[in-house]
């Protein structure tokens, strides 16, 4: 299945993972699936971005459409700053109440951007996810 991140990851990228450069697949970490998705039209406040599904995403004329998208695959992350970033560490927690659970993740990735060699610069993200809105923190 062709996803945006797939079609716009950097070539070089795309060829680490297939030759093995990055470090194996089990020793790769994996996105938590709960952020698994396409994500689009984000609000910036500070260090802070909120995503929303596209289902979610009613524009400022509310129109619906989807605009700056972040794509989150299993492997990593791309999209956001226009970086491509593959985690090294993730650490998770949830939050359940009546009405529906939050999950939350710091993830510590690698990121590229444009046509920088990897391994990147080491950046920390938070992820927090309640229903249709994902909201990212750097630190």
């Amino acid at each position: 299945m062709m996803t945006i991140f797939t079609m716009l990851r950097p070539p070089c990228l795309a060829a680490l993972l297939i030759t093995g450069g990055l470090g194996s697949a089990a020793q790769m970490k994996q996105m938590p699936i709960d952020f698994v998705g396409e994500w689009c039209s984000p609000s910036k406040d500070g260090n802070s971005t909120e995503w929303s599904l596209p289902s979610w995403a009613l524009g400022d004329e509310g129109d619906g459409k989807c605009t700056d998208i972040l794509s989150v695959e299993k492997w990593g992350f791309y999209g956001f700053n226009n970086e491509t970033c593959i985690p090294a560490e993730i650490t998770t927690k949830s939050d359940t109440a009546p009405s529906g659970t939050a999950y939350m993740a710091t993830i510590k990735a690698n990121c590229t951007k444009d046509q920088q060699q990897p391994p990147g610069t080491v950046k920390v993200f938070e992820f927090q996810r309640y229903k249709g809105h994902l909201t990212i923190k750097t630190k």
